[in-house]
C-alpha cells in the first residue's frame, strides 16, 4: 500500500492522480468529523469542500515526518473555529435546523419505522441537542477523542495544549453532556 508521504511526494512532482488517491483515502473520515463539528449535513459539506482547497494550497507546507491524517484534521479544526467564532449566531442556526436528524423519508426499502429504530433516532436527536450546547472548547476534543479515536497526545498537538488539558477538557465535557442528557435518560430505560 502506498504511504500518504508517496502520495504527497507524487503530487508535489505533478502526479495529479496521487492527490485523488489521496481525498479517496480521507474522504470518509474527513466528512464524518466535519459532521460531527458541525452538526448539519449542508455546514459539514461545506466545510469538507473548503478544508481540501485550503489543504491543496498548503500541502507544499505540510511536514511529512507528521502524521497526515491529523494535519487534516487540525486544517479541518482551524478552518472550523475561524468560520464559527462566533457561537450564539452558530447555535441560533442550529437550533432551528432539524436536517441532522433522519427524516422519515430517508428509509430506504420504503418500510415503517420499528419502535426501536425511532428511539434511536430519538437518543441521536438528544445527543445532538446536547452536543450544541456544550462550549466549543469542549466540543473538539470529545470528538476528535471519541469518534475519531485520537490520542490525548495528538489532539493536544493539533489544538496546542497540553495533555493535562486535552483529559480536563474530556472530563468536563462527559459531565456537561450527562447533565442535558439526563432528563431524557429516563424515557429510555
Amino acid at each position: 500500500m502506498i504511504t500518504d508521504k508517496q502520495l504527497i511526494e507524487g503530487y508535489r512532482t505533478g502526479r495529479r492522480e496521487m492527490l485523488e488517491f489521496l481525498v479517496e483515502r480521507y474522504k470518509d473520515d474527513l466528512y464524518r468529523f466535519c459532521r460531527h463539528l458541525t452538526l448539519n449535513a449542508l455546514e459539514a459539506e461545506d466545510l469538507f469542500q473548503e478544508v481540501w482547497v485550503r489543504v491543496i494550497r498548503k500541502l507544499d507546507r505540510y511536514d511529512p515526518e507528521r502524521s497526515f491524517k491529523a494535519w487534516l484534521f487540525q486544517v479541518a479544526l482551524n478552518m472550523y473555529r475561524d468560520r464559527y467564532r462566533k457561537w450564539k449566531r452558530l447555535y441560533a442556526r442550529l437550533a432551528e435546523d432539524k436536517t441532522c436528524r433522519t427524516p422519515f423519508s430517508e428509509l430506504r426499502d420504503g418500510a415503517l419505522l420499528t419502535e426501536e429504530q425511532i428511539l434511536r433516532n430519538e437518543r441521536y436527536a438528544h445527543l445532538e441537542e446536547g452536543l450544541r450546547k456544550l462550549p466549543k472548547r469542549y466540543l473538539g476534543p470529545l470528538v476528535l477523542y471519541y469518534y475519531e479515536d485520537f490520542s490525548y497526545e495528538e489532539i493536544g498537538e493539533m489544538l496546542g495544549i497540553p495533555v493535562g488539558t486535552v483529559k480536563s477538557r474530556l472530563n468536563q465535557s462527559k459531565k456537561l453532556l450527562q447533565k442535558v442528557v439526563e432528563p431524557w435518560r429516563e424515557d429510555y430505560r
